[in-house]
Parts: structure tokens; C-alpha cells; sequence
């Protein structure tokens, strides 16, 4: 099952500060609810771990996502993941942030996943409803540590 994803947000911090946060998995995994950051493989690559639970359905996935754009001049970035567990899950994610005149950051992201096994069970509109929440606390949390 095929669930599209796009989210614009905005941080009240400089576009290099987000950048930098943005682009370290160690951060950004502290925000991610459910995520496990386990091998940092090389600059590009990490592993880790993700447990997401819609409605009755839990599943866990282990897995790899690979930075394959990282332009600091353009601020984009494209990572592509693939996990297995309770079935599979693969992730293509396309984002882009932009200064503001404020001095804030916009930061507009796209992504594709693909589950398969118990979780593609669900149903798109609430696993839609539910990726929608855990997108809301990865922002609070991303803007609870750079809006300080």
C-alpha cells in the first residue's frame, strides 16, 4: 500500500542551524517517536529501528535509510529507506528548506512509503491519520530543541 506525505512546517531558527540539525540522524532520531538509531555506517548511511502502532495493528521494522542528496547550498535532501519486520516498509523522502525574512526557516518535505504485511491491513485514511500525529510531534520536538 502506497501512503503519500507532504508536510511544510516552519522553525523560528536559522536556516544553517536547521540544516545542520536536520541532516544529523543522531537528532533526528531523538525527535522521531518510535525511532532507534543503532549504526551510524558511514556519512551517508544509517541503521536503526522504527515501531509504529495504527489502530490495533503494532509493527516493528529494522532497517537501512541512505542520504542519497545532501546539497548544503540549495538546502535539499533526498533519503530513501527500506525496513523489514512485521512485513516491509520502504520510504522515499524529498525535502527542501528555505530562509525566511524573519530569520526562521521553512522547511517543505514530500515522501512515498510503501508498507506491506499486517500494517498495509489497516487502511490508507488512518494510517494517513496516524503519520499526520507523528509528524506533529517530530515538529514540536525538532522546534523544542532548536527554538531554545
Amino acid at each position: 500500500m502506497e501512503i503519500k506525505i507532504e508536510k511544510t512546517f516552519k522553525v523560528n531558527a536559522p536556516i544553517d542551524s536547521v540544516w545542520a540539525f536536520l541532516t544529523d540522524p543522531e537528532q533526528v532520531v531523538q525527535c522521531m517517536p518510535g525511532a532507534e538509531l543503532d549504526e551510524i555506517v558511514d556519512e551517508r548511511n544509517v541503521r536503526g529501528r522504527v515501531g509504529v502502532k495504527v489502530g490495533p495493528v503494532e509493527a516493528r521494522y529494522r532497517g537501512q535509510a541512505t542520504f542519497e542528496e545532501l546539497d548544503e547550498e540549495s538546502h535539499r535532501i533526498r533519503v530513501v529507506g527500506q525496513g523489514m519486520g512485521d512485513g516491509s516498509a520502504d520510504m522515499q523522502l524529498a525535502g527542501e528548506l528555505r530562509a525566511l525574512d524573519d530569520g526562521g526557516t521553512e522547511a517543505e518535505f514530500a515522501a512515498v512509503v510503501n508498507v506491506g504485511g499486517r500494517m498495509a491491513q489497516v487502511g490508507s485514511r488512518l494510517i494517513k491519520f496516524v503519520s499526520d500525529r507523528l509528524f506533529q510531534q517530530f515538529v514540536s520536538r525538532v522546534r523544542s530543541e532548536l527554538e531554545t
